[in-house]
């Protein structure tokens, strides 16, 4: 008996979806030639920022030359990441149950004993690997960002933890599109609207806003109570905290500026300070429920196609 449930408990991680999605991406040139075009524009990228640096480094200069070397270096692969992210995680999954249905190939899928929570989690795992993979072969470019100085170990570990947590994210983005509509055109749209205005299209609002409340605030924010002002900043601390680009800015200047990668202190009127979460803690935490909560309708809508 033992040896027949540690045999079920094997099959059970063998999921056949995620085995030949897999397979199918990974069979041709197709996947590798994406890996190495990828690798190489960073390596292009890279390669020109040092030769800009290295031509304007002096003496004089040359400590300070190569922290900003450091940093444009780590800035530059981590935002051509994140542009990765959000054009190729919407594409690998949009399409995950729409195509099935467009194929006809759905209601044999179903015929199968393969639970429809299973056959959802095969189409987001297959496409969570693949993005992961892609992020994971260009990490080795970060290396001379931390070796000429100017970055932090944490720095890199909190740009990868963002850059997995908004791939999950959009993958589940995908994912939930594709079982909602039976057209992968779209779902990949709808998909593509939602990843782009999370990652551009929020941080422009916010700079809108912003810039409507210094108009009208001007000098009268100091008057302002302790209390409005606290809301006011957390207000923006939360709006920051669930978009890519503000979390990741925001974040970079809190390290730079109080050296604490976890909680930041911002000072109000009457001597009162208040210390919040730094803005990647909040944003892993958003984003990690919304691809749960995001998966957990998927499988809902799924099983109302068999009804």
């Amino acid at each position: 008996m033992s040896s027949v449930s540690q045999d079920s408990k094997v099959k059970s991680w063998k999921n056949p979806v995620i085995i030949k999605e897999i397979r199918t991406r990974m069979r041709g040139n197709r996947a590798f030639s994406l890996f190495f075009l990828h690798l190489v524009v960073l390596g292009v990228l890279v390669s020109l920022v040092y030769l800009v640096f290295r031509s304007s480094m002096t003496s004089a200069n040359a400590l300070e030359s190569r922290q900003y070397f450091g940093k444009a270096i780590f800035g530059l692969i981590f935002w051509m990441e994140m542009v990765t992210v959000s054009f190729v995680a919407p594409a690998l999954t949009s399409g995950g149950i729409s195509t099935e249905r467009e194929r006809q190939t759905y209601e044999i899928l179903r015929v199968t004993p393969l639970p429809i929570r299973s056959l959802v989690f095969g189409k987001f795992l297959s496409g969570l690997v693949f993005i992961l993979l892609l992020l994971f072969t260009s990490i080795p470019l970060q290396s001379p960002a931390f070796l000429v100085g100017g970055v932090r170990i944490e720095e890199i570990i909190i740009s990868t933890l963002i850059l997995i947590i908004t791939a999950i994210t959009f993958c589940a983005v995908g994912i939930f599109f594709s079982s909602l509509f039976p057209r992968t055109l779209i779902s990949s749209v709808l998909s593509y609207a939602v990843a782009i205005f999370l990652v551009f299209g929020i941080p422009m609002i916010a700079l809108i806003i912003l810039s409507l409340f210094s108009a009208l605030l001007g000098d009268t924010y100091s008057t302002i109570s302790p209390l409005v002002q606290a809301l006011l900043i957390l207000s923006g601390w939360l709006f920051v905290s669930i978009t890519p680009l503000g979390t990741i800015v925001s974040t970079e200047i809190v390290l730079l500026e109080q050296h604490n990668p976890y909680f930041v202190s911002i000072p109000l009127g009457e001597g009162i300070r208040i210390s919040l979460l730094s803005p990647w803690i909040p944003y892993l935490f958003v984003y990690f429920l919304l691809s749960i909560f995001l998966l957990w309708l998927s499988i809902q809508f799924t099983k109302r196609i068999e009804d």
